[in-house]
């Protein structure tokens, strides 16, 4: 497998699932306060990647300085769902585990980031910003959870998880951009969404 196709393992079609077997298993964990944790992180930081998507798609709104036109969701998924799930894991064995597995989770991801999102899909930039986001809310879930009551996951239920995410990552990949510019279309009224910002443009051209 070439690094161009392991990047695609950073999409919804993979990571979706794995925020569903995330919130399931905290679910099992006995802690409701921590299911609405994990769904207010999981949705503060889609918004933080889905709504920079919008404003650069719809009016090509990015950040110049720092050469981010969209933030990657590729590097974020990774980041926050391998993370998290290897803490979740690592904390079933021992609770003191959890930040060694999430810290080893967050050097994998990084390094995913960096060689597979970055080449291919997005600018080293904005996958670095992807790979910020999700390390900013893995590292708050991880920490959150630590204060709050849980129980140990049963292994039966903890198995169903990972090898449900495996059935995930033999199937076909796909994204969420043409949504994304649809909803970017109507939105702002453009007929075509944009594709390169402006800075970019005119630097090929120079």
């Amino acid at each position: 497998m070439t690094l161009a196709q392991l990047a695609l393992y950073g999409g919804i079609t993979v990571m979706l699932p794995a925020a569903l077997v995330i919130a399931v298993w905290v679910w099992y964990s006995g802690s409701r306060a921590a299911v609405a944790l994990w769904g207010l992180i999981f949705f503060v930081a889609y918004a933080v990647v889905g709504g920079s998507k919008i404003l650069f798609k719809g009016w090509g709104i990015g950040i110049e300085p720092l050469d981010i036109a969209v933030i990657s969701g590729h590097a974020m998924n990774t980041t926050l769902m391998t993370t998290v799930l290897l803490s979740l894991l690592a904390q079933q064995i021992k609770p003191r585990f959890r930040w060694p597995a999430a810290l080893a989770g967050l050097g994998v991801s990084w390094w995913f980031a960096i060689m597979c999102v970055a080449p291919f899909i997005h600018p080293v930039s904005e996958a670095i910003a992807g790979a910020a986001v999700g390390s900013v809310g893995a590292g708050g879930f991880v920490y959150l959870l630590g204060r709050l009551k849980t129980r140990r996951i049963s292994p039966g239920i903890l198995a169903v998880g990972v090898v449900f995410i495996g059935l995930n990552t033999m199937t076909s990949k796909y994204t969420a951009e043409h949504a994304l510019d649809r909803v970017a279309m109507m939105l702002s009224g453009q007929e075509k969404a944009f594709k390169q910002p402006k800075w970019r443009v005119e630097g090929d051209r120079s």
